[in-house]
């Protein structure tokens, strides 16, 4: 091989080795947030069976609680805080009308990944709520809601959700609004932190 050739074949290992060393540097598996009580206070919550064309919107629904172990480290994933005061009112559906919407056991919330600027990629997990109308019951559980969590407005966006109807509906007007066991639950609105202000780093 002659110099030249050598030349090139060094320099382009040393921007691959660079290249690779910056990619880790920018990798992070944990997570650190810091802070103490936290009340998330809803804003247009809302909770949609797409596939029987039904939303429930609730006027009220906050989420209050504390931050877990604030100032260590974690992994993504983990709980960063626990949500056990769950408080709805004045939700309702355009056919059923009024309805009783009961936030259950205690959620949590977390941080999944790394931030883009102050916006971090996080989610509500033990998610579960009873719904109750004149007609049909049923609850909703069972998966995560998926969403944003900005440092800078303090405010979660749900932007996706895992969630479906856990059990049989039970009442007469279920079969009419057309809901049912397995259909999943969609998640809209927004949550914004009205208590100590939440900071995250890494590591």
């Amino acid at each position: 091989m002659s110099i030249s050739l050598k030349l090139a074949a060094t320099a382009a290992a040393a921007v691959t080795a660079v290249g690779f060393s910056a990619t880790a540097a920018h990798a992070a598996t944990t997570y650190t947030p810091t802070g103490s009580s936290v009340n998330f206070v809803g804003s247009s919550v809302s909770f949609t069976d797409p596939t029987a064309g039904q939303t429930l919107t609730c006027s009220t629904f906050n989420l209050s609680g504390s931050i877990t172990s604030s100032g260590t480290s974690r992994a993504y994933g983990a709980a960063a805080g626990s949500l056990g005061t769950l408080t709805s009112s004045g939700c309702t559906n355009p056919i059923v009308g009024s309805t009783t919407v009961t936030p259950v056991g205690t959620w949590t919330v977390a941080i999944t990944g790394d931030a883009t600027g102050t916006v971090w990629p996080a989610e509500l997990d033990s998610v579960t709520a009873n719904v109750v109308a004149a007609g049909c019951s049923f609850t909703a559980g069972g998966g995560a809601v998926k969403g944003t969590f900005d440092t800078s407005t303090q405010k979660f966006t749900p932007t996706s959700s895992t969630l479906t109807i856990t059990n049989t509906p039970s009442g007469f007007l279920c079969p009419v609004v057309g809901v049912a066991k397995g259909h999943p639950i969609t998640v809209g609105g927004s949550w914004t932190n009205s208590g100590t202000a939440v900071s995250i780093a890494n590591p």
